[in-house]
């Protein structure tokens, strides 16, 4: 009886160690899983990739009231202007090739609510700034302090986007050609000028 019972305790102690080693190793096993989804949440995060990144006016007006600090090209065409141009992928390769990331958006087709959200936007940069307006004209901005800016303006310089999508069209040309895509690379330019006199530090 008394071997019994010490048998008993044994095989009741073995069986609590093999439990605490088997939390251990699962408390272990739970830390690494939480560590691989942090690492997957890094991948969800809201950052463009090198090139032109399509979004919503919705996103860029949070993105400016929130103070961040980004590239934006506005355009004002028919989507197959667009395609015909090449514009996109004049703008993306443009900026691949100075690893920069800008978003893009079409304020063409906009919906009545979204149309008088932009017309608000171009009022209230038309009162602080004259010459280039991107809502009207067309042409990459620079988003900081809450604010939309064009480098244009600040470079006392004249470029209407939306004329030259649709004369283009017209012509059967693309923004890949020679001429065209020296005036886009002088675009990103003049924005990249922009933000170095600024001082301004992008957040992406």
């Amino acid at each position: 009886m008394g071997d019994d019972g010490n048998f008993m305790r044994k095989g009741l102690l073995f069986t609590l160690i093999i439990t605490s080693v088997l939390l251990v190793l699962s408390a272990c096993g739970g830390n690494d899983s939480a560590a691989e989804d942090q690492d997957n949440s890094d991948e969800t995060t809201d950052k463009p990739e090198v090139g032109l990144a399509e979004t919503a006016l919705d996103d860029v007006i949070t993105k400016k009231d929130n103070k961040e600090a980004f590239y934006v090209l506005i355009y004002d065409t028919q989507e197959d202007y667009v395609n015909n141009t090449k514009l996109l992928e004049a703008y993306d390769k443009a900026l691949k090739d100075g690893d920069m990331k800008a978003y893009h958006i079409n304020i063409n087709g906009l919906d009545n609510e979204n149309k008088q959200t932009v017309d608000t936007l171009s009022e209230e940069y038309s009162t602080r700034t004259s010459g280039h307006n991107p809502f009207e004209d067309g042409g990459m901005a620079v988003v900081h302090d809450g604010q939309i800016n064009s480098a244009y303006a600040y470079q006392g310089t004249a470029w209407n986007l939306n004329t030259i999508i649709g004369e283009t069209n017209t012509e059967n040309n693309t923004f890949l050609d020679d001429d065209l895509y020296n005036d886009v690379k002088q675009e990103i330019q003049y924005n990249i000028d922009y933000i170095n006199e600024q001082e301004i530090d992008l957040t992406y």
